[in-house]
């Protein structure tokens, strides 16, 4: 189904981190190459090189580290993805995204993709409450961001991880044939 498919997958300092482990094997199963882009911070949540070890490519985590390979034709692989997805998505990098600040690898990536940027928050309840979280998700939205709600009737916390089978049936949705953003 996402036979040809590039996704560069970032991955931020939440919980759920260790989630992308399922998720990357996921999207592998359903024929994508993935690419990961850690955060400096997300390392203390899931390995690298269990990270690494799922997604079977080199994973990036800083900003000024020399390339695991040398191509000729080389172009950062966010340019290069067909989706770019961020999950789990802190606040912090949510923050640096809306507000154009490109202090790390994944946020730069952010800033430097064409293709469409999916996100499946993880923020504590009391932050995401909080306006200032708030106008930075209305900006992503107005910026074109998609964002994967958590449909789970039973929690009352929408900023919660929305779990592996959600991100997956929007990553179909937007990779589909003649998916409109």
């Amino acid at each position: 189904m996402l036979n040809g498919k590039t996704i560069t997958l970032g991955i931020t300092a939440c919980s759920p981190a260790v989630k992308a482990l399922d998720l990357i094997k996921e999207l592998r199963h359903l024929g994508a190459e993935v690419h990961v882009i850690m955060t400096p911070n997300s390392v203390n949540f899931v390995t690298p090189l269990m990270i690494q070890r799922e997604a079977g490519t080199p994973i990036q985590i800083e900003q000024f580290e020399l390339p695991k390979a040398y191509d000729l034709n080389h172009q950062a692989i966010a340019v290069k993805s067909d989706l770019m997805l961020i999950a789990p998505a802190s606040a912090n990098t949510l923050g640096k995204a809306a507000n154009g600040i490109a202090d790390n690898l994944l946020s730069t990536s952010i800033l430097s993709a064409k293709s469409p940027l999916l996100v499946a928050t993880h923020i504590n309840p009391t932050m995401y409450s909080k306006p200032s979280v708030q106008r930075n998700i209305d900006q992503l939205k107005a910026d074109g961001f998609i964002f994967v709600e958590n449909s789970n009737s039973e929690s009352k916390y929408p900023s919660l991880f929305p779990g592996v089978d959600a991100i997956i049936e929007s990553v179909k949705k937007i990779l589909a044939p003649g998916y409109n953003l």
